[in-house]
């Protein structure tokens, strides 16, 4: 045990030898700023859950008060998933729509919204469905389909605790421990045409007695114990399998050219092995995130472990992937031409994705 105390866009120029001259951008237009956002992955095995927002003009987005990049990331965390930041979606979403989903063409589901503003309903995901959403507002009328792929298939064949660590201050990543575990996987392909992503989660659980309060009587402090959960989800191979040349710069700790998400190209005579090499997670690194929970909270007090999840993704779901990574990287340079993110969504904007997954752990010491 450990005590301590508890603190608590757009100028785009082109430019010639011989001239200059503006381009016309496109922008919703206050008539359609309204225009709906699907923003939805069906998980298989998942109720659906469906966030749904509306469009605005270029500079006239709700001013909003937000942490930056690495606050956001350290603070906010779900555990199982991604990570999510609330705050725009809170000041943006639609909370009046009327939205269905029918699956297979048959059943006809009605969701319904709940307390954190998300559009919900009974029906679970399952491989093979296809999903149709629907949302109507103010007279405007959006709509998107998806089929959730099958599970697919990934075995984790080896792994070893190295004491060193060459990625320490890449990219970014700076701190965190001089260790890395170094994994061998092997995907076993679905065939036909496939998308896949991979995650790769380093995750640690260290306990603290925080002070919580003062005995006057007594005069000493009350400790509490509590579980803070830290994580790394940056990973690094030499493997093409990941290979993406349009990504010419590095974000957040991870490599230039690297990409999670992949299709099945490469991947030959049924399965592809790779080796995966994935920094400790520790309490050092601005990388690292941290959620505070009771001791008692179920499935957070765990020994040292890597997460290993290979997920099959729908194509309108990793062309959306890619779009975002490529327009990341393209963001803050002023010569790059701008990236449209892709769009499954009729007579609106965002996407309607699914996937399905394979999840290991792998503990691997303190």
């Amino acid at each position: 045990m450990k005590n301590i105390y508890y603190f608590t866009f757009l100028i785009l120029g082109l430019i010639t030898s011989s001239c200059e001259r503006d381009l016309d951008f496109d922008t919703p237009s206050e008539e359609s700023k309204g225009i709906m956002v699907i923003n939805a992955v069906a998980v298989s095995g998942s109720p659906l859950t469906v966030f749904l927002n509306k469009t605005f003009p270029v500079g006239k987005t709700p001013r909003l008060t937000a942490p930056d990049y690495d606050e956001a990331i350290f603070f906010k965390d779900d555990i199982a998933t991604d990570y999510v930041s609330s705050i725009y979606y809170d000041n943006t979403a639609i909370i009046d729509a009327q939205v269905e989903a029918t699956v297979n063409g048959q059943q006809t589901y009605t969701l319904t919204l709940n307390k954190d503003k998300e559009y919900v309903c009974d029906y679970v995901a399952q491989a093979g469905d296809h999903i149709t959403v629907s949302a109507s507002a103010d007279g405007q009328v959006v709509q998107a389909e998806t089929i959730v792929p099958a599970k697919p298939k990934i075995e984790v064949l080896n792994h070893e605790v190295l004491d060193q660590n060459p990625y320490q201050d890449r990219n970014g990543l700076f701190g965190g421990t001089d260790t890395i575990v170094r994994l061998t996987c092997r995907i076993t392909d679905l065939g036909g045409e496939q998308y896949y992503r991979l995650r790769i989660r380093s995750e640690k659980a260290d306990h603290y007695d925080i002070m919580t309060s003062f005995d006057m009587e007594k005069r000493e402090p009350i400790y509490t114990t509590m579980v803070y959960y830290y994580m790394q989800d940056v990973y690094f191979s030499e493997d093409e399998l990941f290979k993406d040349i349009r990504l010419t710069t590095s974000m957040g700790g991870w490599n230039t050219n690297f990409s999670t998400v992949f299709d099945n190209s490469l991947i030959k005579n049924g399965n592809y092995t790779i080796t995966i090499d994935s920094p400790k997670a520790s309490n050092t690194s601005g990388y690292l995130r941290a959620l505070t929970v009771p001791l008692s909270s179920d499935g957070i007090d765990f020994r040292p472990r890597v997460m290993v999840e290979l997920q099959a993704i729908s194509p309108e779901l990793y062309k959306y992937m890619k779009s975002l990574q490529l327009y990341q990287v393209s963001s803050n340079d002023t010569y790059s031409e701008p990236v449209q993110i892709y769009s499954n969504v009729q007579n609106g904007w965002g996407i309607l994705g699914a996937l399905s997954y394979d999840r290991h752990f792998v503990e691997y010491g303190d």
